[in-house]
């Protein structure tokens, strides 16, 4: 996650996004992207799994952990720098994990420029589930991380919520079709982002009731989620649910989703830019510090309260500062977007 300009210049796009092919009458399960998008990659990977699903779901484990080993297992690769062979190994690490729940994943290369002109070489893996309509959401999370770190909170987290999500969902039949996509590059230009949204026809634009932005859940004081007020229901539903439900979830009102550059902070920024709405989960602290959500706790801890981007994004980190923190706030963000998957409607 940035707290930066937004500056894409794409060099070379090589595939169409996922969205408005999946029909109706497709199967509940996990369903591959139309074949004519293009060339994609498959990866056999060794990198070592976390949990792996068949069609009965383990209903009765406890929500989060298979969150959390993933966090683990991403965190074991080191940081994720864009461009690296640590981020490829993510990649492949998200594609086989997708591909264990029985989902048909596609890893799609790009080339972009990032925010310092240099050329980065990428790829965002993508898993589509068909629904009752062939309306999509984009459930969206970045996997690349900076140097400093592990990059457990940002953004090991939001990869981690999206595949127990996937997981969770994998055989149930949702009102929309979702579109699982897991970022590259995001810390150097939400370039993946940009490149997915760039792929997407108008139609396919069109048919995209919104995106689900996943970024930096486990660290702050507070869980929120945001959308912007014009187009703020499914946001409003989110939280009339974790009221129904007991659950301390907040928003903040009147964001400016972008600085007066016209530049926005996360992955959600392309998707704004193209007309479609989105829903931003996050964990931070908006009364710290210069009260713009950058500031995640208290400012005698971490860096001025800063974790991300830090050498204190590890989970060793959290788990002995916060106690419990990390379980508690996979927990609320799985259940919070389960019941928004299977249950909302427009």
């Amino acid at each position: 996650m940035k707290r930066a300009p937004l500056f894409v210049c794409l060099v070379a796009l090589s595939v169409t996004a996922c969205g408005s092919q999946a029909a109706t009458s497709s199967p509940a399960g996990p369903s591959p992207a139309p074949s004519s998008a293009g060339p994609t990659q498959t990866v056999a990977s060794t990198v070592s799994l976390a949990p792996t699903a068949d069609r009965s779901v383990d209903r009765s484990a406890e929500v989060g952990r298979r969150a959390r080993a993933h966090i683990e297992s991403l965190t074991s690769i080191g940081p994720r720098v864009a461009g690296s062979q640590a981020e490829s190994q993510a990649a492949a690490y998200v594609s086989v994990a997708l591909g264990a729940l029985g989902y048909q994943p596609q890893i799609r290369p790009f080339v972009a420029t990032s925010w310092s002109h240099r050329q980065i070489t990428s790829a965002n893996v993508v898993a589509v589930k068909p629904g009752a309509s062939p309306r999509q959401i984009v459930v969206g999370a970045h996997y690349d991380s900076v140097s400093k770190g592990l990059g457990a909170d940002d953004n090991a987290s939001g990869v981690a919520v999206m595949l127990e999500v996937a997981e969770l969902l994998a055989y149930e039949l949702t009102p929309y079709t979702i579109c699982f996509v897991a970022f590259g590059a995001e810390e150097v230009g939400f370039l993946g982002s940009a490149a997915f949204v760039a792929e997407m026809s108008e139609e396919e634009r069109a048919d995209t009731l919104l995106m689900v932005n996943l970024d930096s859940l486990v660290a702050g004081n507070f869980q929120y989620v945001y959308g912007e007020e014009s187009s703020s229901a499914a946001r409003d539903w989110v939280l009339a649910w974790a009221s129904a439900h007991g659950r301390d979830l907040r928003t903040v009102h009147d964001i400016a989703f972008n600085d007066p550059q016209g530049n926005g902070f996360s992955d959600y920024a392309p998707f704004l830019a193209a007309g479609i709405p989105f829903v931003y989960f996050e964990a931070t602290d908006w009364t710290l510090g210069d009260g713009d959500g950058w500031t995640q706790v208290d400012t005698a801890l971490a860096d001025r309260g800063v974790i991300r981007h830090t050498g204190y994004d590890t989970l060793a980190w959290l788990d002995a500062t916060f106690p419990g923190r990390v379980d508690g706030r996979l927990e609320l963000t799985v259940a919070a977007l389960y019941a928004f998957l299977t249950e909302y409607e427009e």
